[in-house]
Parts: C-alpha cells; sequence; structure tokens
C-alpha cells in the first residue's frame, strides 16, 4: 500500500519516500514508493507530473492501493533508497481549481434544475461535466455562472476527510459511493457533499473567477464546458486581447466590433453576389466564344478546354452553360494545384453518353469517373496527362458521332 499524502494535505509539493520496488512496463521505468504526494489518473482528472529524484515523472497509474510513477529515463536510486519528489505545482493547483470547481457546478445544477452529473472530464485546455438531460432552458449558462460565481466569492471552507460506511448514510450525497470501507467525503461547507478522492482547494474563493463556455448535446445528455480561476483568467485575456486587436483594425471602440463586423458580412455578402454575376457573364461570354471556334462533327460542335487554374465550380458553371447550347458536347478539364479534374457535358439534342467516354478516358491514364449520359465528372490522372485524356476523350466523341 502507498500513504496518499494528497489525502491529507493537497498543497504540499515536496515529500520523501522509500522506494519499494522498480520494475519496467512497456519500457518505461515504473517506482513503488511507500508513500507519495503524486496524484494519479482517476475520477475524470489527471495524473500529476514532476520530478523523482531528478528524473521526470511522466505518468502516475494507481492498482489496488499501490500508486506506481511512471519515469521518463531510467533513475539513479535502487529499491530500498529514499528518494525526493516534487510535484509540479501550477499543473497540480490548476487541476485542483477545475475539480472543486466541477463540484460546485454540479451541485448548483442539481439545486436549481435536477439535473445530475453523469460524468466529468478535467483536460488540459478545457473541463467538461455531462448532465443527463438533452434540453437545457434558453438562459441556463447565464444564470449558472452568476450563481456560481456569487457562490465562489462567499469563500466557503471545502475540506477532505474520511468516514465509514454507517455514518455516510447520514450525508446528504449527490451520489452514492462507488466504493466501501472508509470513503474520503469533499464538502463545500455544508453546501455539497461529494465521495472524492480528489485533490482540492481550500475555499470556494481559490475557484473564481468560474466561465462557462458552451453546451453541446451529445445524444441523451448535454455536455457543459468550463473554466476555473487562473485557467478562466488566462482565458479572458487571451479573449480580451484578440477583441482589442480586432478592434485595431477597424480603428473603433471593442463596443462597435460586432456590429462592424455585420456590416462587414452584408457587404462581403453583396460583393460576393456581384463577383459571381460578373464571373457568369464572363464565363457566358467564354463559352459562347468557345462553341463559336469549336470544330464539329456533322452539325455537332465539340468544345475542348483545359485550364490551369479553374475551379471545379468554375468548370461545373460553364458545363451548364454549353449544356443550354444547341447541338453542343463540353470537355472541360482543370489542373489548379496540380490535381487534375474533369467535366464532360452535353446538350439534350446530342445522343452521347458523356459518362462513358470520361470513365474509359480516364481509365487510359489510371484515373476514374463517371456520370450521367448529359453529364459526368471524373480525375485522379496525373495532371500532365490531362491534355492527353482530353485527346482520347475527343477521339471517342468523334467515332461516336460520326
Amino acid at each position: 500500500m502507498t500513504e496518499r499524502l494528497d489525502y491529507l494535505n493537497a498543497y504540499r509539493q515536496q515529500f520523501d519516500a522509500q522506494v519499494l520496488a522498480i520494475e519496467d512496463r512497456a519500457g518505461v521505468p515504473a517506482v513503488l514508493l511507500d508513500r507519495t504526494c503524486f496524484y494519479p489518473t482517476s475520477g475524470g482528472q489527471l495524473h500529476d507530473t514532476g520530478l523523482l529524484g531528478g528524473v521526470p515523472v511522466i505518468d502516475v497509474v494507481a492498482e489496488e492501493g499501490e500508486v506506481w510513477h511512471l519515469l521518463a529515463t531510467s533513475p539513479s536510486f535502487a529499491a530500498g533508497e529514499r528518494v525526493v519528489g516534487a510535484i509540479d505545482w501550477p499543473r497540480r493547483y490548476d487541476h485542483m481549481q477545475q475539480h472543486s470547481g466541477q463540484h460546485l457546478l454540479s451541485q448548483l445544477i442539481h439545486q436549481r434544475y435536477g439535473f445530475e452529473t453523469v460524468s466529468v472530464h478535467f483536460g488540459r485546455e478545457e473541463s467538461t461535466l455531462d448532465l443527463n438531460t438533452a434540453e437545457t432552458p434558453p438562459a441556463f449558462l447565464s444564470e449558472i455562472e452568476q450563481a456560481a460565481n456569487e457562490l465562489a466569492y462567499l469563500a466557503l471552507e471545502i475540506r477532505a476527510y474520511f468516514v465509514d460506511e454507517q455514518e455516510v448514510r447520514r450525508l446528504p450525497l449527490r451520489r452514492p459511493p462507488a466504493v466501501s470501507g472508509l470513503i474520503r467525503i469533499v464538502e463545500i461547507d455544508g453546501y455539497d457533499y461529494s465521495a472524492c478522492g480528489g485533490t482540492h482547494v481550500r475555499t470556494t474563493a481559490e475557484i473564481a473567477p468560474i466561465k462557462l463556455l458552451r453546451l453541446e448535446r451529445r445524444r441523451h445528455q448535454t455536455r457543459l464546458t468550463f473554466l476555473c480561476g487562473l485557467r478562466a483568467c488566462r482565458d479572458y485575456a487571451e479573449k480580451h486581447r484578440l477583441l482589442t486587436e480586432t478592434a485595431g483594425l477597424f480603428s473603433t471602440e471593442i463596443a462597435a466590433v460586432p456590429a462592424m463586423v455585420q456590416r462587414m458580412q452584408a457587404q462581403m455578402r453583396e460583393l460576393e453576389h456581384k463577383h459571381m454575376e460578373l464571373q457568369r457573364r464572363l464565363l457566358s461570354q467564354e463559352t459562347a466564344a468557345l462553341v463559336a471556334a469549336a470544330p464539329r462533327v456533322g452539325d455537332v460542335a465539340i468544345v475542348e478546354y483545359l485550364s490551369p487554374d479553374a475551379s471545379v465550380e468554375a468548370l461545373k458553371q460553364m458545363a451548364a452553360l454549353l449544356r443550354e447550347q444547341p447541338r453542343c458536347v463540353g470537355l472541360l478539364a482543370s489542373t489548379v494545384e496540380g490535381k487534375a479534374t474533369l467535366v464532360f457535358c452535353r446538350s439534350d439534342d446530342v445522343v452521347l453518353h458523356v459518362g462513358e467516354v470520361l470513365r474509359e478516358a480516364l481509365a487510359t491514364f489510371g484515373g476514374r469517373g463517371g456520370g450521367r449520359p448529359e453529364y459526368a465528372q471524373g480525375g485522379g490522372a496525373p495532371a500532365a496527362a490531362v491534355a492527353a485524356v482530353l485527346a482520347e476523350a475527343r477521339r471517342r466523341c468523334e467515332e461516336a458521332l460520326a
């Protein structure tokens, strides 16, 4: 058994201990101590990191009362020796703030709405709790955030202690304990009682500020993403910086940024509409010129077009215009960014299956494609071979039309 010093004092950062065993786990040295401050991953909370005998601790695992410390490199100490450990305090304190904040939020949400917290996760950047509801009221985020911060600023004491199974029945736990025997309780000064083995701050004042970021529906549950303490402060500072820089780009005040962005969006939509109209007119003129200059098989014009920079959308628009022309076949291709794209089409008064023409022409050069008799699309051939693909397609069209 490993004595858990973090149970007694989550603020303890250094300790000394006796090395009970050292073993290899998938090529990684693992050290068992008689006591430790290092918290192992459990209950949604990530493990501590730090140094053990000067060697970085990269993972901490609890197994049947034993806490194993996985090291980055082989240690210089051996079993039976004493060693000094030191946890990464900023990481630990961040985890403490998030975990205590989750207890406060879960109890608050349960009291206000009756929603139960079914799972939690404390990530490197954001923390989440999943609620047993698929729907939340419109003002849920703002109401809970304000109430949580008001509670936090009361500086309610947070303490941890052990009780037996008989005494635990007298406590108003949010959820029944998952273990038996002596049970560790984390209490927020008469407000919340939780069976928990995690690390926590001393008062709710250390949780603040609490920021609720978003809600996501996940099947029949709702995931709430939140930040607490210094993590929330850093998030505010970064977002304030970004918003200030954005306001500077517009030479305006921060409060005016949303309206400015809305105006820009409206202008962009108008410009995009005008651009599309101009592009349509240009393509219409270009298409008419291509048809006029195209060689014919009988009275059918075969338009062959290869562009190094035309988008797929432009090819589709050209195909739509060509299909409006009488007695016309279009063999269109682009090699933008070195990627071959081909679009074939024909007008309704031409008897020809351009999908088969495209598929057979591309297959000759290792490409794939196909489609309907009047429209087809494909690619996959080397960009350098597109001209040859078009030549092969033209040959097949001429044979079919002749």
